[in-house]
């Protein structure tokens, strides 16, 4: 079990790239979304820690996009793919019943985690059931390129099938 501190390296070694990205880290209750970023600004660490939030569920060709709204034009969007799983895994994440998301935010250059948030979304069983439709099947990357290329941040809220709101 990985423990987080703030102010220390984030402990997943592998996501410490150094470069920005927009990851969902499985758990075997559903999943938890590391944001890193360069050069992260004081507002946006205010707004990431304590500002109103909304996250919607987009979905676009059977793949499910979370989007996250810190307000302030702060918002970034990223998809997830479940046909990784295997089988054993796969029946026991799509039967859990968990809808709690915590939110790392880590200062890509250094790999420090500057701020950690915990939500709960209401939308956990319907997003359960779209990745349910991803065994087998292949080419979900491609079609997120396709699908980003598409849709801006704002479009996938616009045209989101549901949110929960936080701080309103």
């Amino acid at each position: 079990m990985d423990v987080y501190h703030v102010g220390n390296l984030f402990p997943i070694e592998k996501y410490c790239t150094g470069q920005e990205q927009h990851v969902a880290i499985v758990t075997n209750s559903f999943f938890n979304v590391l944001m890193s970023l360069k050069h992260i600004k004081k507002r946006e660490k205010e707004l990431f820690m304590n500002g109103r939030l909304t996250v919607y569920l987009f979905e676009q060709k059977g793949i499910p996009f979370l989007v996250l709204d810190f307000g302030e034009g702060f918002s970034i969007d990223m998809s997830f793919d479940a046909s990784m799983f295997d089988e054993e895994f796969r029946r026991e994440w799509l039967a859990s019943e968990g809808n709690v998301i915590t939110l790392f935010l880590v200062e890509a250059s250094t790999g420090k985690l500057e701020a950690m948030r915990l939500i709960a979304v209401g939308f956990a069983d319907e997003f359960r059931k779209i990745c349910s439709k991803h065994v087998g099947r292949t080419g979900i990357g491609h079609q997120v390129r396709l699908i980003q290329t598409a849709f801006s941040t704002r479009e996938m809220m616009e045209n989101a099938r549901t949110c929960t709101r936080f701080g309103f």
